[in-house]
């Protein structure tokens, strides 16, 4: 491929982040075609030094290199023919390295507009073909800031569905995903892909994305790299911005982080996503009051990103949704639903209202498929986190210290429909949820219809009797303890309401 010219660019940003990745690239990346022998001995003296730094920060401090200078200085002895880059990066290098480009490759153009493109391939004056990728499942450009009266018709959303629909744009689909565990491909398939009928399949293994179903941390179910953690709480609005936090989620949220440290390492790579800036911000509060170095970002922001452990907070509630001047159409959003589940790589511990959460398409869908592999979980899970002490039963499945199985019944959770009656209403038309709701219902009759109403084949075993063992206790009298306890630590000499367990205190006195 030297001998065709073709190069790599790649931002200090992602040479960062994605080193191991990249790596598979590298004799076509730009460190590699500068130490060629015919290239260097084409520079002066100057440029070697140029050359000599670049290659010391790539390996030591790659956010530090400086490629599109050298990018240039290469394009002046090298005509570069096929180029790999993101937009932003050939934007920066159009009047310089691109010039004598036949084939241009861009990278992540979800949210690259049409007019960028356009703009980017009316410069270059040998171009021959373009390649694009990007989700269309994703978020695309951002408009909410323009009036609606641009956001169509002036080129300013995001050049993939533009392609999409053009006949003469020829399409290639890729169905492997190699980011996330298999389970969690799995998930966001059904979640998001399947109901397109474009399903995504799993390229990696289970062992090499192990680094949280084989450590120390004591998941619902070990084998499964998800947590559903069902925090209802209730929203607060930022007086200025409008956007919301939940107190409750907060604290459950830095709880979790401070257990991740303490089983697996503190510097394990999480990341906390939000839905919502003002939850991001008070997230960030409380994380610099202990002293802890987490990336807490909006989905908007990450898209395109990755990290080992994701910690995603939905932070809205049933319990005062309706009282929030806030659109539901941003929290069930789908292409946004669909950034926010697919950014780990190991795990993901998914911390919201799940009840809420089944008004989502995406949401409901995710937590379906979820809950075949795992169970869903209360606030009770935090508090075994922090004791340290992890007892299962015999099916794998977490117990509290009172031997109790801390997994919250599934069957609450209804996924297919929500409570909604008002299909039956004659003369109504249906709305989307409704018809679901509807369609279940004529199906279950239609099935009834069918049934073999026989009872001889029913089975009419007899049921088991409850436990007489409430009779020891018969006739006794039981006095409350004098003596304080916190039901969120378990702790004795002081109640919840004074306990600091969560800021990494176990309960002892601010």
């Amino acid at each position: 491929m030297e001998e065709s010219k073709a190069i790599t660019f790649f931002s200090g940003f992602a040479k960062d982040r994605y080193k191991e990745m990249i790596n598979e690239l590298r004799r076509h990346m730009l460190i590699t075609k500068l130490k060629l022998e015919e290239i260097s001995e084409k520079f002066d003296n100057n440029a070697k030094q140029d050359v000599k730094e670049y290659c010391e920060n790539f390996e030591s401090r790659p956010r530090l290199t400086s490629e599109v200078k050298l990018g240039s200085m290469l394009s002046e002895i090298v005509n570069l023919k096929i180029v790999f880059s993101t937009a932003a990066m050939a934007e920066n290098m159009v009047y310089s390295s691109l010039l004598d480009t036949t084939v241009l490759i861009v990278d992540e153009a979800t949210q690259t507009s049409f007019a960028e493109i356009t703009n980017l391939v009316a410069r270059l004056p040998n171009l021959e073909k373009i390649l694009i990728t990007g989700d269309k499942f994703q978020i695309g450009t951002h408009l909410q800031d323009l009036p609606k009266s641009l956001h169509d018709g002036f080129g300013l959303d995001s050049i993939v569905p533009q392609l999409l629909i053009s006949p003469s744009v020829h399409q290639t689909r890729l169905s492997v995903c190699y980011r996330m565990h298999p389970l969690l491909v799995q998930c966001v398939s059904y979640a998001a892909y399947e109901i397109h009928n474009e399903p995504l399949e799993p390229g990696r293994s289970a062992d090499e994305r192990a680094l949280l179903t084989n450590s120390r941390f004591p998941l619902p179910i070990q084998s499964c790299p998800i947590v559903l953690l069902n925090v209802v709480g209730s929203c607060r609005q930022d007086v200025v911005s409008h956007s919301l936090t939940n107190d409750l989620q907060t604290t459950s949220v830095v709880k979790l982080v401070s257990s991740l440290y303490e089983y697996i390492s503190p510097e394990v790579n999480v990341v906390v996503i939000c839905l919502y800036l003002f939850q991001k911000e008070c997230l960030q509060v409380e994380f610099e009051k202990l002293g802890y170095n987490v990336l807490t970002v909006s989905v908007d922001g990450y898209q395109s990103m990755e990290a080992d452990l994701i910690v995603l907070v939905t932070t809205r509630s049933h319990s005062n949704d309706s009282n929030l001047a806030d659109s539901s159409e941003f929290f069930s959003d789908e292409n946004r639903s669909t950034v926010a589940l697919s950014r780990s790589k190991h795990g993901l511990f998914l911390v919201g209202d799940i009840e809420l959460l089944k008004s989502g398409r995406v949401w409901s869908r995710f937590i379906e498929k979820a809950t075949e592999f795992t169970s869903v979980v209360g606030t009770n899970y935090l508090n075994i986190l922090q004791l340290g002490r992890v007892k299962r039963d015999r099916f794998g499945q977490i117990l509290s210290m009172d031997g109790l199985n801390v997994s919250e019944s599934v069957e609450k959770f209804n996924f297919q429909n929500r409570s909604n009656d008002s299909w039956r209403n004659d003369g109504q038309g249906t709305s989307s949820g409704n018809r679901y709701q509807e369609e279940w219902f004529v199906n279950k009759i239609k099935n009834f219809e069918n049934i073999n109403t026989n009872t001889n084949n029913l089975n009419l075993r007899k049921r088991p009797f409850a436990s007489n063992n409430w009779k020891m206790f018969s006739g006794k009298t039981f006095v409350r303890s004098e003596q304080r306890s916190c039901y969120n630590c378990g702790q004795y000499g002081h109640i919840s309401k004074d306990c600091n367990s969560w800021r990494g205190g176990r309960g002892k006195p601010f």
